[in-house]
């Protein structure tokens, strides 16, 4: 049984515990990087077993979603309130050809992104993080849990790397 937003946005933040989410989000980029430093194509691409992502899909997911993220901020600094749209990643996978896209262009995507979008973040005064957008699926979502969100979507990730490239014995 798929878990709900609610479970979804709470296993996100549970993720986090008590650390800075920017902090956090900052310090992924570099740890993408290790992780992947050496290990050839052909384990990047290789699906840990039937209906689970390779680390090549993991590492475009997390590009494309930095995209998604940043436009949603941007949205709803601009129109707080907007409407915000969900989307199927599983559809994405395969729609966006994450097992032909070249995982190193994604990982300098990824980087290139957060980092936009930290840099916004900076910059915002202290009301602008309170500022909401309403996600189709889990209701209203501020800028402060948004970057909750995705850090904690950070740490699921690298550790479902962690799994396929360094598995336990």
């Amino acid at each position: 049984m798929p878990e709900s937003p609610e479970q979804y946005r709470h296993r996100m933040f549970t993720n986090i515990d008590k650390q800075d989410p920017l902090k956090l989000q900052a310090a992924t980029p570099a740890k993408l990087q290790r992780l992947l430093k050496g290990v050839s194509s052909a384990k990047l691409r290789k699906k840990p077993q039937p209906g689970k992502w390779s680390v090549a899909e993991i590492v475009c997911h997390l590009a494309d979603t930095e995209l998604v993220a940043g436009f949603r901020m941007r949205l709803i600094l601009g129109a707080p309130g907007t409407p915000i749209t969900p989307f199927d990643q599983d559809i994405w996978v395969n729609a966006l050809h994450y097992d032909k896209r070249n995982v190193s262009k994604a990982i300098e995507q990824f980087r290139a992104l957060r980092e936009s979008n930290l840099a916004l973040l900076k910059t915002l005064a202290p009301e602008q993080w309170k500022l909401v957008g309403m996600h189709a699926e889990r209701g209203p979502e501020s800028i402060e849990t948004i970057v909750k969100m995705f850090a904690g979507h950070d740490i699921n990730h690298l550790r479902q790397i962690e799994a396929i490239l360094i598995p336990k014995k």
